[in-house]
């Protein structure tokens, strides 16, 4: 089946690491007061992790339906959360 597939679940795992990885960090740097050049060491390091992680994790499920979902809905409350930081902060 083409969703088994392990080039559906590099190219799920890529795009939903990404941007669950990049969102959650946007929450962290707007959570903790950081100097900038401190925050984006910690954000390359810990997003690179996070999204290596997710990716492994990708490959190791019998059914992306599982994780695919987990991350779906991870990354949109982060992306709420997000939104809602931008508005307090009327940028």
């Amino acid at each position: 089946m083409w969703s088994e597939s392990l080039w559906s679940k590099t190219l799920i795992g890529l795009l939903l690491g990404f941007l669950l990885s990049m969102s959650l960090f946007m929450n962290i740097g707007f959570i903790v007061p950081l100097p900038r050049d401190v925050f984006l060491f910690i954000a390359v390091i810990g997003g690179f992790t996070l999204w290596s992680t997710l990716i492994s994790w990708f490959y190791c499920v019998q059914s992306l339906k599982k994780p695919a979902l987990i991350c779906l809905v991870g990354f949109l409350v982060t992306a709420m959360i997000n939104a809602w930081f931008y508005i307090q902060e009327g940028v």
